[in-house]
């Protein structure tokens, strides 16, 4: 039994010498250094290694590993594949060790971020750095795997910073990494109409809608862009169609009843389509007061139309509700005044012209 026993470790040591012979004496030393946490002397072995051999997968996966502990992503990252170019032998390997490195940056990138977030000052000298590593890791981390979502937050760590060229560098790679994502044409919808380049803004908004046409924020944004854009006839299917897919949102058919309006006011030669537009501009307003009854300026349009087209009885009941909820605006009470006057109401007229003057130079 014990002679067993002794042939039996005499055959291991063997195998482990003849293994061990196998590999390049270079990579043996620079196993031992990072083993030892001498990642230096680590590093200018295993260099040495894929110099000599620069077809042997492990030298280059050794190479790769040291790397990445030392920071060097783009280094490891090449290393790695090159490792795979000699052979598929640490394939699951680097696969686990990007992966945990890409983790590493990018939640350090997020904790930073967040921390930026909650600063009350965020012009101080922390604030810089806390922006600063944001960027640096979420970059470390795209040299290990292209990801929309860091893209997009460099985007925003760059508009912090007033980067307006790394800002929108950023927002056009992460719509190139997931080109499928409308957030990405959205943001960059946002980016243009905040440089009131709003013919770009609805280029990139008309692209998002092609990949969902039922997305209500991109839908609201293009309807907008294209009014801004004085593309009024494109603008007013595009408000038409944001409003049927979200009725509840008052500024779409307010901003829709005053387009049609300025289009209707356009016209000089043709009154019945004038009347047509105006009668139009009207729905939607109404819309927009049924949606939110505590806008002002629906009271004033609303009325102020009615009244131009004589529907004297609406324009009392917008009226009489207005100078209830706003009893302090002068705009209100002149309408009010032309109102009963047409309707042969003289006194009262009278009487709230005069209070319409009132306030009106009380608010100068």
């Amino acid at each position: 039994m014990k002679k067993f026993s002794w042939i039996l470790a005499l055959l291991v040591l063997a195998f482990s010498m003849t293994f061990n012979s196998c590999r390049p004496p270079e990579l043996e030393g620079a196993i031992v250094h990072l083993n030892a946490g001498r990642d230096d002397q680590a590093l200018e072995l295993a260099q040495e290694a894929t110099v000599k051999y620069p077809e042997n997968p492990e030298g280059w996966f050794l190479l790769g590993r040291i790397q990445g502990k030392k920071g060097m992503v783009k280094d490891m990252v090449t290393s790695f594949d090159k490792s795979l170019g000699a052979g598929n032998t640490f394939t699951k390997e680097i696969e686990l060790e990007k992966n945990s490195y890409f983790g590493k940056y990018y939640n350090e990138a997020v904790s930073s971020y967040n921390a930026y977030i909650k600063l009350e000052d965020r012009e101080s000298e922390k604030a810089k750095k806390l922006l600063n590593s944001v960027i640096e890791n979420f970059q470390n981390s795209l040299l290990i795997k292209n990801d929309y979502m860091a893209h997009r937050l460099i985007a925003v760590a760059y508009q912090y910073q007033g980067n307006n060229e790394k800002n929108l560098e950023y927002l056009l790679s992460a719509k190139d990494a997931a080109p499928d994502t409308i957030l990405a044409y959205i943001e960059l919808g946002y980016y243009y109409t905040a440089k009131n380049n709003y013919q770009k803004a609805a280029e990139y908004l008309e692209q998002g809608l092609a990949i969902d046409p039922d997305n209500v924020q991109c839908l609201t944004m293009y309807a907008q862009t294209l009014d801004f854009a004085d593309r009024k006839d494109e603008a007013i299917s595009a408000y038409k169609n944001a409003i049927a897919k979200n009725p509840n949102e008052k500024a779409l058919s307010f901003n829709l009843g005053l387009l049609l309006n300025k289009q209707a006011n356009a016209i000089e030669d043709d009154e019945a389509k004038k009347k047509t537009l105006l009668e139009e501009a009207i729905v939607y307003f109404r819309k927009a007061y049924e949606v939110d009854p505590d806008l002002k300026e629906t009271y004033d349009i609303l009325s102020t139309l009615l009244l131009q087209l004589q529907r004297y009885e609406e324009a009392q009941e917008i009226l009489d509700e207005g100078v209830k909820r706003f009893p302090d605006s002068a705009s209100m009470w002149q309408n009010y005044s032309f109102l009963h006057a047409k309707l042969g109401n003289t006194e009262k007229a009278n009487e709230y012209y005069e209070k319409s003057k009132q306030l009106s130079g009380e608010n100068k």
